[in-house]
C-alpha cells in the first residue's frame, strides 16, 4: 500500500490549493506564495489536458513549476522595481522636515520630546532647550526627528 492509495489528486485539488496559497501571500508578506500558486493553476490545467497523471509526477512538476515562477517573478521585479510617487513612503519623520514644534519635555543632553498631531516624537539636535520652547525639523533617523532651536 502507498501513500495515496485510494485517492488521486484532480484539477479541482490544484485550484483549491491555489487559493489557498492566495491566501496565505495576502496574509503573510512575503512575495513568496504568489508563484506556488501559479504553478497550482498550472499543474490544474495540465490535469485538465492529462487527468490520468500520478500523483508523483504532478508533484515533481508543482516543485519545478514553482521554482521557475518564483525565479521568474523575482527576477521581473528586481527588473521593474515599484515605484513612487511619495518620496517619503515609510519615511514618515521626513514629513515633518521644515515644520515647527513645541518641545513638551526638556531638551536635556540633546534629547527631548515634541507633539506631532496626536502623537509623540522623539527629538534629537545639539542644544539643549526647556518644556515650550520652539523646535523645526531638520531630518529624521528612523524614529527620532533631528531639530534645531527656532531663534525669535
Amino acid at each position: 500500500m502507498t501513500f495515496m492509495d485510494g485517492y488521486s489528486l484532480n484539477y479541482w485539488t490544484w485550484f483549491i490549493a491555489a487559493l489557498v496559497l492566495l491566501g496565505l501571500e495576502m496574509t503573510i508578506p512575503g512575495v513568496i506564495f504568489i508563484w506556488m500558486a501559479i504553478a497550482g493553476v498550472i499543474i490544474g490545467g495540465i490535469m485538465l489536458a492529462l487527468p490520468d497523471l500520478s500523483w508523483e509526477i504532478q508533484f515533481i512538476l508543482f516543485a519545478i513549476f514553482s521554482i521557475i515562477s518564483v525565479f521568474t517573478g523575482r527576477s521581473f521585479l528586481n527588473r521593474n522595481p515599484t515605484e513612487s510617487d511619495d518620496i517619503t513612503l515609510n519615511q514618515r519623520g521626513l514629513k515633518y522636515v521644515g515644520q515647527t514644534f513645541n518641545l513638551i519635555r526638556d531638551m536635556e543632553n540633546g534629547k527631548g520630546r515634541v507633539r506631532v498631531g496626536d502623537g509623540h516624537w522623539n527629538v534629537m539636535g545639539d542644544f539643549d532647550a526647556p518644556k515650550g520652547d520652539k523646535v523645526r525639523v531638520t531630518g529624521a533617523e528612523a524614529t527620532i526627528l533631528i531639530v534645531e532651536k527656532v531663534t525669535k
